[in-house]
């Protein structure tokens, strides 16, 4: 794994207005991170002025590399939605979007649920996989895709050529996965990694009616930063590193216990230690 795979998720500098996003490129450009993820929201955003977006890229240096999609509506909204997004993504060279499923509190869903969902993921990669977009499940707490048995069905039931598996380690652990044997596992089916850290058996807050937030976007307060809960981080980067992944590393905080600006130092300084000790072993 190489430096130039990290980047960093902004959605927790807040989604609402253009000037939320050019402190968030900032503050990750001076931590170091030349990749970021958003929500599709900035797509909106921007829509109607992409040069204003290029621009904005340009000058902090970074680049788009995904964007975070998840299904609220009926499945044939949600590959229009995509559809009508694709042509920003195509012009800003994305390569990824992270998808998650519908929310259901306290996570899970019947085989029936499943079929559908998965069925509408092999439709959003034959419309994607053509402009070289491919589309990631994304486990997460309370929704369709929450559990072991959720995310084997759906990677047994989507073709590897047009869905790829998206893990996050802290939403597996929560779901009650083990991060490393999950992703082990299916790591061949990795093609975007988010990272983020959690306490075991740790029930996740929602706390989405935080200042700043879009209302649709559950914020969790029991996410941490990289080395201060209990997934176990070097077994995951062993993983990958094993499975010579190419894909993104993309660090992700949805509520900093103090700044965004100081947790994305110190997790930008936690993947500076993690990678050093990779580069040795390979010596």
């Amino acid at each position: 794994m190489k430096r130039e795979q990290l980047a960093y998720a902004v959605w927790s500098w807040g989604l609402q207005e253009r000037e939320q996003l050019e402190t968030a490129l900032c503050d990750i450009r001076e931590a170091g991170f030349h990749n970021f993820e958003s929500v599709y929201l900035t797509i909106d955003l921007f829509m109607d002025e992409q040069a204003g977006f290029k621009k904005l890229v340009k000058k902090y240096g970074v680049q788009p590399v995904s964007f975070y999609f998840h299904i609220t509506g009926s499945y044939d909204d949600y590959v229009k939605e995509i559809e009508e997004r694709l042509g920003f993504m195509v012009n800003n060279g994305v390569s990824r979007i992270s998808v998650q499923a519908r929310g259901k509190k306290g996570g899970g869903a019947t085989r029936e649920e499943l079929a559908k969902l998965s069925e509408a993921l092999n439709r959003v990669g034959r419309l994607l996989v053509p402009y070289g977009i491919i589309p990631c499940l994304h486990p997460h707490n309370n929704t369709d895709v929450m559990f072991e048995s959720d995310i084997d069905f759906v990677l047994r039931n989507t073709d590897p050529e047009l869905v790829g598996f998206g893990p996050d380690t802290a939403h597996l652990m929560v779901g009650g996965c083990d991060p490393v044997s999950i992703m082990a596992r299916y790591a061949d089916r990795i093609e975007f990694t988010h990272l983020k850290d959690v306490r075991r058996n740790k029930q996740s807050e929602d706390v989405s009616q935080a200042e700043g937030w879009n209302q649709t976007f559950e914020v969790y307060s029991d996410f941490l930063e990289l080395g201060c809960g209990d997934v176990d981080l070097p077994g995951v980067f062993a993983v990958l590193d094993k499975a010579g992944y190419k894909g993104y590393l993309t660090v992700e905080l949805d509520r900093a216990p103090i700044s965004n600006r100081e947790s994305v130092r110190n997790n930008a300084s936690y993947m500076e230690r993690s990678l050093r000790d990779i580069f040795q072993r390979e010596r």
